[in-house]
């Protein structure tokens, strides 16, 4: 088991540890009611102790987020949806309004463009079966030498085969699935979380494992609310920051 060691800062190990699995729940990595790793494998993968484990695991048992069942092990009981005080704000517009600015200046580099079995979360999201193949884009973003965005996408099969290196490398993926595929995009839904890096997402930012980063998801679908596309998208929170602009004419005081 490959050990990926939590740095020894002013943050307790157990926060860290603590903060990596919630990021884990709320990004669907570990999906509701599936199995989370022993305290041993825990301690074992991320080079701490037991104890340090067990109270990173108890924290998030309290807050709602794990469950432990006597004798059977702990699972994921929470995400999203079930945390106490989440409030949603809903933001209606044209897509260049959520869109970051300033894609067309920075540098992609395609990691890997990979057939796989879809995970739980990517198939309910993509109204498929649990294993169906997908094919999964992960590139990063940066500019001038500053790396931005690490970005994953997911796709059906009959779509995601179509997408070549060369088209990721001169064009957004919306103009891809639009231009050249000739998919009728009709609206999409973004989300956006606070998560802490682990180690994947930590290696691809050029950050340390536990590090604030901003993440993003959006889901587009084409006529008939048919989901086409699914991207998670992880942000360096000391080189993006997110700006709401809204016009109050016509705005109803509360």
């Amino acid at each position: 088991m490959k050990t990926l060691r939590l740095e020894r800062t002013n943050i307790p190990l157990y926060v860290q540890l603590e903060q990596i699995l919630k990021s884990k729940i709320m990004t669907g990595e570990l999906f509701l009611g599936e199995q989370i790793p022993t305290e041993k494998e825990l301690a074992e993968t991320y080079g701490v102790s037991t104890i340090t484990a067990r109270q990173a695991v108890l924290n998030l048992v309290q807050e709602g987020l794990l469950l432990r069942k006597q004798g059977k092990g702990t699972y994921v009981q929470g995400g999203t949806k079930n945390v106490k005080n989440i409030l949603t704000l809903k933001v209606r517009g044209d897509i260049n309004d959520v869109v970051p600015e300033g894609l067309s200046l920075q540098k992609v580099k395609v990691l890997d463009i990979n057939r796989i079995a879809s995970p739980k979360r990517v198939a309910s999201i993509l109204n498929l079966d649990e294993g169906d193949e997908v094919v999964r884009i992960r590139r990063t973003r940066s500019d001038n030498g500053a790396m931005l965005s690490y970005i994953k996408n997911y796709l059906p099969l009959n779509i995601g085969e179509k997408i070549e290196k060369e088209d990721l490398l001169k064009n957004p993926m919306l103009h891809i699935l639009r231009n050249k595929l000739g998919l009728p995009l009709k609206t999409g839904v973004q989300y956006i979380t606070a998560v802490i890096a682990d180690y994947e997402i930590a290696s691809a930012l050029s950050v340390s494992i536990s590090s604030p980063v901003l993440y993003l998801e959006t889901i587009i679908f084409i006529e008939a609310e048919k989901p086409v596309e699914f991207v998670q998208t992880f942000y360096r929170s000391d080189q993006f920051k997110y700006t709401l602009k809204f016009d109050l004419d016509g705005i109803k005081a509360v």
